[in-house]
């Protein structure tokens, strides 16, 4: 069984978010079980500069990792 894919995402990330929005990974939080994988993102929208909180599910890709 593959793991999600939100469950790679590290702060820095470009991820796409629902269908069309592109956003930097800005924090994390930590889930109660493991508190090293990430379950809520703060992100701000690359495109509006909006940053808001995100749940690890509507992340659908990573599309560029920070170097």
């Amino acid at each position: 069984m593959n793991e999600p894919e939100f469950l790679n995402v590290r702060l820095g990330d470009n991820v796409l978010v629902g269908e069309d929005e592109i956003a930097k990974v800005l924090s994390f939080v930590g889930g109660a079980r493991d508190p090293d994988a990430p379950t809520l993102f703060q992100v701000a929208n690359v495109d509006s500069g909006e940053i808001k909180f995100v749940h690890g599910e509507e992340v659908k890709q990573i599309l560029s990792k920070r170097e």
